[in-house]
């Protein structure tokens, strides 16, 4: 493979992590104005973990293109080294602070499905890119998740398994093996803002997506902090927000800033959401690049 797809492919889930930290108002969550309500992680520790996945990005753009003629759940192998990399880096850089494990997870997956569509001169197709990184990881949850009840009391469990283990809520492995369901329906709202709200800014855009992905999503980092009944209350405010129009109105945006204000008092940070959303960027960002002879430009 030309070495500037995989170049581009990686600058690309950079570059969608950046967009979506940058985002505001994001409730509950880092912006540039706001630090984590779940942690008081702040922007420039989001960034540097962000920046510290480019070259986990692209072992795993290489890693799906290398391995396009194995099958896939024998690929998510090799990827899974990648992913362990990625992680190492990521709390390097933040000194512990963020492992950025769904994101490494989520976008990895996306980048190796890039990388396995290209070497078979395929289209980059949103439903293509998720369907074939969802064919990585078949029965992720069987072997990663339904084990756990088995080493309760044998190590520390992660967030995500917290959650799976108390609720049932299979988190960024759930979102994936299903099809990346809640990525594409962001897709699909991104798409619907940009052609019937063009007034919008992109900021705004992904705002009122972030709000639609929170009132549904099954975000494990909510429940493993806050328990199912913060879930619950989260998703049932994002609601609200979708009613009163999100950030299409004024009263939407109103209840955005009070949304956040709530979180905030509360603690609560749907990271989750966060990651489905900087997932669904991806996608899109990857899907409009352009074959040029030097390989794919935005």
């Amino acid at each position: 493979m030309n070495e500037i797809y995989i170049f581009n492919a990686a600058k690309l889930a950079v570059k969608s992590m950046v967009l979506v930290a940058s985002v505001y108002p994001k409730p509950g969550l880092i912006t540039p104005l706001d630090n984590s309500a779940l942690d008081s992680t702040d922007y420039p520790c989001h960034i540097d973990g962000t920046m510290s996945l480019f070259q986990c990005l692209v072992n795993s753009v290489s890693a799906g293109s290398d391995t396009e003629a194995l099958k896939p759940e024998d690929a998510y192998t090799i990827l899974k080294g990648s992913s362990k990399i990625g992680i190492d880096d990521a709390l390097r850089a933040t000194r512990g602070k963020l492992s950025m494990s769904g994101h490494v997870f989520c976008l990895g997956l996306i980048s190796a499905a890039a990388g396995r569509l290209i070497a078979q001169d395929r289209i980059l197709t949103s439903k293509a890119l998720a369907l074939t990184a969802s064919s990585f990881v078949r029965g992720i949850t069987e072997r990663e998740l339904w084990r756990l009840e088995d080493e309760r009391g044998t190590r520390v469990f992660t967030p995500s398994e917290r959650a799976y283990l108390s609720y049932g809520i299979e988190g960024c492995r759930g979102e994936a093996e299903h099809g990346f369901i809640e990525t594409l329906k962001a897709i699909d709202t991104l798409r619907k803002l940009e052609a019937t709200h063009g007034n919008l800014t992109l900021r705004e855009r992904l705002t009122h997506t972030l709000i639609n992905i929170m009132s549904s999503n099954q975000d494990s980092c909510l429940a493993a902090h806050g328990g199912i009944a913060e879930l619950i209350r989260v998703q049932e405010e994002a609601k609200h927000v979708i009613e009163l129009g999100g950030m299409i109105t004024s009263e939407g945006i109103d209840a955005v800033f009070e949304m956040d204000k709530s979180l905030r008092s509360r603690g609560s940070s749907p990271r989750g959401s966060a990651v489905v959303l900087a997932t669904a960027l991806y996608i899109l960002e990857l899907s409009e690049m352009k074959l040029t002879r030097s390989g794919y430009d935005e």
